[in-house]
């Protein structure tokens, strides 16, 4: 049976079916936290896919800055040993330039000598990952900075053993050898410093990217939110609405019967 409804009746009627969609396409966005005109927007996937990938792959690089950041800190710890040994040859250095006794002169350079062996022991030691930086024959650090190996951070080794310091029993010789190897901390400090600076814009960077990627696919819940709410009201109004306009087509029918 076909069933005739007034002009009223399928406007109200109309508007709750519309208030009806939004509700599912709003309850969609918060369930899913996507938009879901995705389909129609294909470039705004394509942009989003690229910029999540481009993050994704910038994240490899943490272990790459984060190695390096550990093997520059054992270099730095290794030179600090190194220039404290050196004070100690210092003194011994002091004491024998002091004494003109044959004996002591002798004990004095067994202890340098001593210190000299434990400075080499110390060069060789300080390794990391299979890279040393401060031995006789130093290698050089390459850190990987950004997704595609194009852009690095280079790392010089210097040698740090007593005979690369040239390191002799004497004040003068010790002095020398102390300002080498501060100004390799000073040098390697640096680098630290770059490190870290590369390891805090990639971190930005990702971010970046991967608050763009959300920008062209997420929806904000926020204001989803806020239209599930407003469209609650606006259903409850339209079935009052169609309540009335019923109730007012049965009044006119009544009225005439």
């Amino acid at each position: 049976m076909d069933v005739t409804l007034s002009s009223a009746v399928r406007t109200t009627l109309d508007t709750t079916q519309r208030v009806a969609d939004l509700q599912a396409r709003t309850q969609e966005h918060l369930a899913t936290g996507l938009r879901n005109d995705l389909i129609s927007d294909p470039q705004a996937v394509s942009i989003s896919n690229s910029l999540s990938n481009r993050a994704s792959d910038l994240l490899t690089t943490k272990d790459s800055l984060g190695q390096g950041a550990s093997a520059v800190g054992a270099t730095i710890s290794g030179l600090e040993f190194i220039s404290s040994l050196l004070d100690q040859a210092k003194a011994v250095a002091t004491q024998y330039e002091a004494t003109s006794d044959p004996t002591q002169q002798a004990a004095l350079t067994q202890q340098f000598d001593v210190i000299s062996q434990q400075i080499d022991a110390a060069s060789q030691d300080t390794s990391y990952g299979g890279t040393n930086l401060i031995s006789s024959s130093p290698d050089t650090l390459n850190i990987v900075a950004n997704e595609d190996g194009s852009s690095a951070i280079s790392v010089p080794g210097a040698a740090s053993d007593s005979t690369s310091l040239g390191l002799t029993l004497s004040t003068a010789s010790v002095d020398a050898a102390q300002a080498s190897v501060r100004s390799n901390i000073e040098s390697i400090a640096s680098n630290a410093s770059v490190i870290d600076i590369r390891e805090s814009f990639n971190d930005n960077l990702v971010n970046s990217l991967e608050e763009g990627a959300a920008k062209l696919t997420h929806a904000d819940l926020n204001e989803e939110a806020a239209n599930a709410l407003s469209l609650q009201t606006r259903e409850q109004l339209s079935t009052f609405a169609t309540g009335i306009a019923a109730q007012s087509e049965q009044a006119v029918v009544q009225l005439f019967s």
